[in-house]
């Protein structure tokens, strides 16, 4: 792999293959954890599409700001030719990617230790709404058995769907995500979210108040959940509870907008429940191949979109 600082030091001097050095680093990256199989040259049809190679696609273009396999195909041919002289088609690229889903999860795993998530004691919690529509037609969400119609307080959203729990660091580094049913209310996630902590502290918002649950958390797993007060609680935050959540809470507004601007986390365009895990799984390892990018270029963490974003 390319040196993050040999590759800062030939941005410097030619800012025009900036983005080109900035790919070959990502391509090193998937490489180095998915080594391509070697070259054969006995008797059999030769591996054209490794798994490295797809995956270099789908992360690339996640992190261009496409979304969709069609989309994909025609951002590569148009801007990729270059890294990738040959593509499959689009039907082939689709099964493909679905087939690959787990080792995209095995890679954005690989990451997170590789940012020394498991060495944070502190946990910011949400949800983000993910509508499969927001207007009913009948005919419409068949093959999503667990969606439910729920509502988004922060968006003034009624939407059918799912919601996106997840458990962020105080640097915006996703650690734990999962999907349930739109409809239960975000207290009902506290517990689960809560899980990825091995004691320490999490933060959340109004959605997660619940005293029995925050006791039951701090007396039987040592985790300690604060919370905004609402403003009609006898109980309001001390000034330090105050500056933990002001401090750190807005990182999961700057994940979210994130997750939702760059890779369409709200507009997935799933048909199926399989399709839909499949697309989430690959925009939560490219938002995390983002960060881990911006890490090794001494770049702000949560500057993902800025990384290829002249050609989205």
């Amino acid at each position: 792999m390319l040196h993050p600082r040999v590759l800062q030091e030939q941005i410097a001097r030619s800012n025009e293959n900036a983005h080109r050095l900035r790919c070959r680093l990502l391509c090193d990256l998937v490489d180095e954890f998915c080594p391509p199989p070697a070259v054969r040259h006995g008797p059999g049809r030769p591996t054209v599409f490794n798994d490295s190679l797809v995956m270099k696609m789908d992360l690339l273009g996640r992190l261009s700001g496409i979304r969709g396999e069609t989309e994909l195909w025609r951002h590569l041919t148009c801007f990729y030719g270059w890294l990738f002289p040959h593509l499959p088609s689009q039907s082939w690229l689709w099964r493909r990617l679905d087939q690959l889903a787990p080792k995209l999860e095995q890679l954005r795993q690989h990451l997170r230790h590789e940012l020394g998530v498991d060495l944070e004691d502190i946990r910011v919690f949400d949800t983000l709404p993910l509508p499969l529509f927001k207007t009913w037609r009948p005919g419409r969400g068949n093959g999503f058995d667990l969606a439910d119609w729920g509502h988004c307080a922060s968006k003034n959203l009624d939407y059918f769907g799912f919601k996106l729990m997840l458990s962020i660091t105080p640097d915006g580094i996703p650690d734990f995500y999962d999907l349930c049913s739109a409809r239960p209310h975000d207290v009902k996630a506290l517990e689960e979210l809560a899980s990825t902590l091995n004691g320490g502290l999490g933060l959340a918002d109004k959605g997660f108040i619940s005293r029995e649950r925050l006791q039951r958390l701090a007396q039987i797993q040592n985790i300690i959940v604060l919370t905004y007060k609402r403003s009609n609680q006898k109980e309001q935050n001390s000034p330090l509870e105050q500056w933990l959540l002001e401090q750190y809470r807005q990182r999961i507004d700057t994940t979210g907008s994130q997750l939702v601007d760059l890779l369409h986390i709200e507009d997935l365009g799933a048909k199926t429940a399989r399709g839909l895990a499949k697309r989430v799984i690959g925009a939560m390892t490219a938002f995390t191949l983002g960060i881990y990018l911006n890490f090794l270029l001494e770049r702000e963490l949560l500057a993902v979109k800025s990384l290829f974003a002249y050609l989205a």
